[in-house]
Protein backbone atom coordinates (compact mmCIF):
# COMPACT_ATOMS: atom_id res chain seq x y z
CA UNK A 1 0.00 0.00 0.00
CA UNK A 2 0.92 3.58 -0.44
CA UNK A 3 -0.49 6.70 0.69
CA UNK A 4 0.15 9.85 -1.10
CA UNK A 5 -1.34 12.76 1.42
CA UNK A 6 -0.73 11.32 4.81
CA UNK A 7 0.69 13.76 7.41
CA UNK A 8 3.80 13.27 8.64
CA UNK A 9 2.67 12.68 12.33
CA UNK A 10 0.17 10.17 11.21
CA UNK A 11 1.91 7.39 12.92
CA UNK A 12 1.53 5.31 8.93
CA UNK A 13 4.68 2.93 8.85
CA UNK A 14 4.05 1.90 4.60
CA UNK A 15 5.09 3.96 1.22
CA UNK A 16 4.56 7.44 1.13
CA UNK A 17 4.06 9.02 -2.23
CA UNK A 18 2.04 8.16 -5.45
CA UNK A 19 1.47 4.33 -6.46
CA UNK A 20 3.36 4.00 -9.62
CA UNK A 21 6.53 5.27 -7.30
CA UNK A 22 5.81 2.63 -4.81
CA UNK A 23 5.78 -0.11 -7.26
CA UNK A 24 8.61 0.88 -9.17
CA UNK A 25 10.33 0.99 -5.17
CA UNK A 26 9.15 -2.17 -4.79
CA UNK A 27 10.30 -4.08 -8.41
CA UNK A 28 13.31 -2.03 -8.33
CA UNK A 29 12.16 -1.03 -11.71
CA UNK A 30 12.03 -3.62 -13.46
CA UNK A 31 8.68 -5.53 -14.17
CA UNK A 32 9.41 -7.95 -16.06
CA UNK A 33 8.06 -11.32 -16.57
CA UNK A 34 4.51 -9.42 -14.43
CA UNK A 35 1.15 -8.37 -15.44
CA UNK A 36 -0.12 -4.94 -14.23
CA UNK A 37 -3.86 -4.59 -13.32
CA UNK A 38 -4.92 -1.06 -13.04
CA UNK A 39 -8.07 0.75 -12.27
CA UNK A 40 -8.55 4.40 -10.87
CA UNK A 41 -8.59 7.84 -11.96
CA UNK A 42 -7.06 8.80 -15.39
CA UNK A 43 -3.50 10.63 -14.65
CA UNK A 44 -2.75 7.90 -12.11
CA UNK A 45 -3.30 5.14 -15.04
CA UNK A 46 -1.17 7.15 -17.29
CA UNK A 47 1.78 7.24 -14.52
CA UNK A 48 1.51 3.50 -13.90
CA UNK A 49 1.71 2.93 -16.99
CA UNK A 50 4.59 5.24 -18.07
CA UNK A 51 6.83 3.76 -14.89
CA UNK A 52 5.58 0.15 -15.74
CA UNK A 53 6.69 0.58 -19.56
CA UNK A 54 9.86 2.35 -18.08
CA UNK A 55 10.72 -0.41 -16.34
CA UNK A 56 10.01 -2.66 -19.14
CA UNK A 57 6.27 -4.20 -19.07
CA UNK A 58 4.77 -4.35 -22.21
CA UNK A 59 1.32 -3.22 -23.04
CA UNK A 60 -0.28 -6.64 -23.43
CA UNK A 61 0.94 -7.45 -20.02
CA UNK A 62 -0.50 -4.32 -18.66
CA UNK A 63 -4.36 -3.92 -17.98
CA UNK A 64 -6.61 -1.28 -16.88
CA UNK A 65 -10.08 0.74 -16.11
CA UNK A 66 -9.91 4.65 -16.37
CA UNK A 67 -12.63 5.36 -13.55
CA UNK A 68 -14.37 8.92 -15.09
CA UNK A 69 -16.61 11.40 -13.58
CA UNK A 70 -19.12 13.18 -15.22
CA UNK A 71 -16.83 16.53 -15.04
CA UNK A 72 -14.14 14.41 -16.69
CA UNK A 73 -16.34 14.36 -19.72
CA UNK A 74 -17.79 16.99 -19.49
CA UNK A 75 -21.41 15.23 -19.58
CA UNK A 76 -24.30 16.71 -18.14
CA UNK A 77 -25.55 15.25 -14.95
CA UNK A 78 -27.76 12.46 -15.23
CA UNK A 79 -31.52 12.72 -14.30
CA UNK A 80 -31.09 9.88 -11.90
CA UNK A 81 -29.31 12.15 -8.97
CA UNK A 82 -31.31 14.04 -7.77
CA UNK A 83 -30.38 18.05 -7.38
CA UNK A 84 -29.10 18.90 -3.51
Amino acid sequence: PALSDEPADSGWEGFRGYVHEAATAHFDNDFRGHKAYLCGPPLMIDACITALMQGRLFERDIYMEKFFSAADVQQVRSPLFKKI
